[in-house]
């Protein structure tokens, strides 16, 4: 199992680090990595959660489909393999919903309603809030 290692890039100011990347990776036994660099972000909010367990709702009704596999449809779809939407970031899941939004809208000729939408997302909430 690899290393993780968490940096907060503002705590770091002025300090000096023990090992520079580069003797951290000429460490490491001889052999194949894949090192990712990923900014850490908040854990998607809950009204995103809410607002896409709605859509999935909407999309359930519309199709007959379960929420939980259109659920499964879209995170096999848009994220890589094993991910859940649990973990997202909240750009994650912004950037995931809106290629659900996308995609409802052009496969499906489905409109998943935005809080931009003000009266149609007032009408979709009072619909899809309980279910």
């Amino acid at each position: 199992m690899g290393r993780v290692v968490t940096l907060d890039k503002s705590a770091l100011r002025g300090a000096r680090l023990s090992h520079s990347l580069v003797e951290t990776i000429d460490e490491l036994p001889y052999g194949k990595y894949h090192i990712v660099f990923e900014k850490v972000g908040y854990v998607r909010s809950l009204s995103q959660n809410k607002l896409f367990w709605m859509w999935m709702t909407q999309l359930e009704y519309w199709s007959g489909s379960t929420r939980n596999e259109w659920h499964d449809y879209y995170c096999k779809k848009f994220l890589p393999p094993g991910t859940g939407t649990s973990r997202l970031s909240t750009d994650a899941m912004r950037h995931f919903m809106n290629q659900i939004h996308a995609d409802a809208l052009t496969e499906w000729n489905v409109t998943l309603p935005l809080p931009d939408d003000s009266e149609l997302f007032l009408e979709f909430i009072e619909e899809f809030k309980f279910k």
